[in-house]
């Protein structure tokens, strides 16, 4: 909900904490796929588009795709 929230408010440092808070420590490739689709689409809702297709990208490539 957090990450919603700012993302909605277009609070971009508070988003990105809030993504990487989500996100934890692991490999992106272990992250669950509903937390990986939220964090981008809270990062394009910022304007993050860049950023938020590079993490797409990363976990494409860790899923093995």
């Amino acid at each position: 909900y957090a990450l919603r929230h700012a993302s909605e408010s277009k609070r971009v440092g508070e988003t990105v904490l809030m993504s990487l808070l989500t996100l934890g420590d692991k490999s992106i490739a272990g992250a669950a796929p509903l937390t990986i689709t939220t964090v981008i689409a809270a990062l394009r809702r910022v304007g993050l588009e860049t950023e938020a297709r590079a993490l797409a990208l990363e976990a494409a490539i860790g899923a093995g795709l």
